[in-house]
């Protein structure tokens, strides 16, 4: 896939989405950059970038609004609202009273008031069953559905090389490859075993043939069908 010149991938040039990896820490994580109704979603900014990363957006629209994905994405949301005033900003319903007391922003609005931004071609669906909240995000384009996930499911291809976290990954089997997340919905959701069969009930109404992971690579579906099937069919 081509890239812009400052790290932006360009998984599809027309709706836009474009995505871009940042670290946070102890790990990285893929923010999501979608063209909506009038311009662009931004979904979990990415952390501590420069002016040129910002501006690399440029061609593909105005920045319209930004997304907390759950209530631990949001570091990157203070700098980019700095930079697009104007962008609304919107989370889970859940995840709300966390993310304006972590970004020290007020008025961060339910995803179910974002349908004015999104058009036909994107849906920020606000999941059900969680305490945190978390979105996923599902786009229409020429090559299939597109969902975007955040700590729901992983496809990370190696194990973390920090010895504590690649300790808790390996016993959780949390990676490597497509996986669901085994260790944040302990605290994240509400049912665990109900996330799973939303998932499934999703997956079977409008099939998705890639899968954008914040945490790791970008998975082609269709060439992976075991994978999928025991992650969300038989779920």
């Amino acid at each position: 896939m081509k890239t812009t010149p400052h790290g932006w991938t360009i998984f599809d040039a027309d709706i836009p989405i474009l995505t871009y990896t940042y670290w946070f820490g102890p790990g990285t994580a893929n923010a999501l950059a979608v063209g909506g109704r009038n311009g662009l979603i931004v979904v979990s900014p990415p952390y501590r970038v420069t002016q040129t990363v910002f501006e690399d957006l440029s061609p593909y629209g105005p920045v319209r609004a930004l997304v907390a994905s759950n209530a631990f994405h949001h570091m990157g949301i203070p700098e980019w609202k700095k930079r697009f005033p104007d962008a609304a900003i919107f989370a889970p319903a859940q995840a709300i009273a966390r993310v304006e007391r972590q970004t020290r922003l007020d008025g961060i609005r339910p995803l179910a008031d974002a349908s004015a931004l999104t058009g036909a071609r994107l849906d920020l669906i606000d999941m059900p069953h969680y305490r945190t909240g978390e979105v996923l995000v599902r786009m229409r384009t020429a090559r299939g559905v597109v969902w975007y996930v955040t700590d729901v499911i992983l496809n990370m291809p190696t194990l973390p090389t920090n010895p504590i976290m690649k300790i808790l990954f390996k016993l959780s089997d949390n990676a490597p490859g497509l996986k669901f997340n085994n260790i944040a919905p302990v605290f994240m959701a509400k049912d665990k075993k109900a996330v799973k069969r939303w998932l499934a009930a999703e997956y079977r109404k409008e099939p998705p043939l890639w899968l954008i992971a914040t945490h790791g690579d970008i998975a082609d579906l269709a060439a992976n069908p075991n994978a999928v099937r025991d992650l969300l069919v038989t779920s």
